[in-house]
């Protein structure tokens, strides 16, 4: 079945270089650290943040509407600040999607940068795309990517 693609763009006041460090190369340590309220951990399940192939397992906190997700890195490119992985396990799937498809690429603008973030759902037969839960999921992406650059402006040090 063919995916349903959406995209989104966040500006960012942080450069390049250092939002791709703490959004993806790190998060397995600063979104709990962040967002205690989206993420209770991020554990590796097999390999690391650096390594193609490797899965990690978000797992949320009580009262947040999923238990857990794990993500496959399908793709890393350091140089040019593109990342790509797959949700292919998890409550967050809503039983309706076989898998979805992330793919994160930063460009300078300015002094900052903007993210740019690519969501590919991938359907179950049968399945249909609930516009509602899409929309929510793009603004808490969204409120992740803000809740990053904000942290980066205020601790300068941080991922330099």
């Amino acid at each position: 079945m063919a995916a349903t693609t959406y995209t989104q763009e966040v500006e960012c006041a942080t450069p390049p270089a250092r939002l791709f460090k703490a959004l993806c190369l790190d998060n397995h340590n600063l979104f709990p650290k962040l967002l205690p309220e989206s993420f209770k951990s991020v554990e590796f399940i097999q390999g690391d943040f650096k390594t193609v192939g490797s899965v990690k397992k978000l797992s949320f906190p009580e009262g947040h509407p999923y238990k857990y997700a794990k993500h496959r890195i399908d793709e890393l490119d350091v140089v040019n600040f593109y990342s790509k992985y797959t949700t292919t396990e998890g409550d967050v799937l809503h039983g309706k999607y076989e898998h979805v498809v992330h793919e994160i690429k930063i460009v300078a603008s300015g002094t900052g940068s903007i993210c740019k973030l690519s969501t590919h759902f991938t359907l179950v037969a049968g399945a249909t795309l609930n516009e509602e839960e899409i929309k929510v999921g793009q603004e808490k992406i969204k409120k992740i990517t803000k809740t990053v650059d904000e942290y980066l402006v205020a601790n300068p040090q941080a991922y330099a």
